[in-house]
């Protein structure tokens, strides 16, 4: 009995000997990481524009010969997020002639928004409503909307603001009626009442069918009462509807409803730069899921999306544009933001501030803190440091938090960094996104 009683106990030594040789050996691993990580970054001096571009300029090499900038975010609701990427933009239109913006909400409720940047049209503040998101209803996207109408009036090479996504159908609609009013009122009279029962829950998918083939038809004729551009911007904003009902109007499981808007924004992205012309650039403005080149790998770890698996936007982009393309991640480590929650007191679902601690050792939060409060890395510059490569190419802890926040324990979602983005931006402390 003694015998074995000293066999176990060796065991238990020998196991406990082994654990802490892996926590010691982690530990040197991850300070090993964070020096390497700190000798290939980027500091960045601030989130706000109009600083200045000397802090950026190293990123010319890593951006040049790109037509696509997917630049994502952590969480829908925090204010650096949304400056950080204002500045970007400014950068990459004064410094690296991209004019195109896009992002993501309803391509034809983003007109307005382009009609008042280039033309002055309407009130800055009730376009930026308009887009139909409180995550974009913000004082952060308002002040990049006015410094991009006031950089239009100072230009002769204007910015243009574009939606890629689908999810409604109102503007859509009164944008067809408009423009068949100007071309074929007899065509208009037919459809008028189709067409004004066509809401985001009641399309009729062949009617929608019938029109677009009826704008193919008449195609010269259309474009002789107006031009090249107005048809083709009018014929998107059938697509969008298509679109809009393909995805939302018939029973489907969440994962084809995942799939096919994922791959309905990626190719609105493309329409935008086909009609921008060849030279067009554009930053395009979404959530770090819908931006990631990777596929989520949902199994049947999750039975919303036991189907199979998610094409994101930026993976099927990557498949259009491969290296003219360049996706940015964001992280941060801890701070305020703003989401949905559940009020505790008597469960209904409210909107305002949630907080996060500082993340925890066994995230890549917890990591990129210990490297700079802010900066950028390029991951092609870490692929040839074995400390750097272990972190990006292993699965890490990410935060992932969208429009809804469901506590710490469902922030956190595992990725593979390098394969989900070109780069990343961490920003360590936040604070909420300001609402209009």
């Amino acid at each position: 009995m003694k015998k074995i009683i000293i066999i176990v106990v060796c065991a238990f030594m020998f196991i406990l000997a082994g654990f802490t040789f892996n926590k010691q050996y982690n530990k040197y691993k991850g300070n090993k990481a964070i020096n390497a990580f700190k000798s290939k970054a980027i500091n960045i001096k601030t989130v706000k524009y109009n600083s200045g571009f000397e802090d950026l300029m190293a990123l010319k090499s890593t951006l040049k010969d790109k037509r696509i900038i997917a630049m994502g975010e952590a969480t829908h609701g925090t204010k650096e997020f949304f400056q950080m990427k204002h500045r970007m933009l400014q950068f990459l239109v004064e410094k690296m002639g991209y004019t195109v913006f896009g992002i993501e909400a309803s391509m034809p409720d983003c007109m307005a928004i382009n009609d008042y940047i280039l033309y002055g049209n309407g009130d800055a503040k009730q376009v930026v409503k308009g887009m139909g998101f409180w995550t974009w209803d913000t004082k952060e996207v308002l002040d990049m909307v006015e410094w991009m109408r006031e950089y239009n009036e100072t230009h002769t090479k204007k910015i243009k603001f574009y939606g890629f996504d689908m999810q409604s159908s109102h503007t859509a609609t009164k944008n067809v009626i408009e423009y068949l009013k100007r071309v074929d009122t007899h065509y208009e009279a037919n459809v008028h009442d189709a067409l004004s029962k066509f809401n985001d829950n009641n399309i009729d998918i062949h009617k929608v069918k019938e029109i677009i083939n009826t704008f193919e038809k008449n195609k010269d004729e259309y474009i002789k009462k107006s031009s090249k551009e107005q048809y083709e911007l009018c014929v998107q904003n059938l697509k969008v509807i298509y679109e809009l009902y393909d995805m939302l109007g018939t029973k489907q499981s969440d994962f084809q409803m995942e799939t096919k808007r994922d791959k309905y924004m990626a190719e609105n992205v493309k329409w935008i730069l086909d009609y921008e012309g060849e030279s067009s650039k554009i930053m395009i403005w979404a959530h770090n899921v819908h931006v990631s080149k990777g596929i989520d790998n949902f199994n049947d770890s999750n039975p919303e999306y036991s189907e199979g698996n998610v094409k994101r936007m930026g993976s099927n982009l990557y498949d259009m544009y491969k290296d003219k393309m360049y996706v940015i991640g964001f992280e941060f480590n801890k701070g305020d933001f703003r989401a949905n929650f559940t009020n505790k007191k008597n469960g209904q679902t409210v909107n305002g501030k949630c907080t996060l601690q500082a993340a925890k050792e066994e995230s890549a939060a917890y990591i990129f803190s210990k490297v700079n409060p802010l900066f950028f890395i390029d991951f092609k510059t870490c692929a040839d440091d074995k400390y750097t490569k272990s972190i990006l190419s292993t699965s890490q802890n990410c935060h992932d938090i969208g429009a809804g926040f469901s506590g710490e324990a469902m922030s956190f979602k595992s990725e593979i960094l390098n394969i989900r983005y070109d780069g990343l931006i961490f920003i360590n402390t936040t604070n909420s996104a300001k609402p209009n």
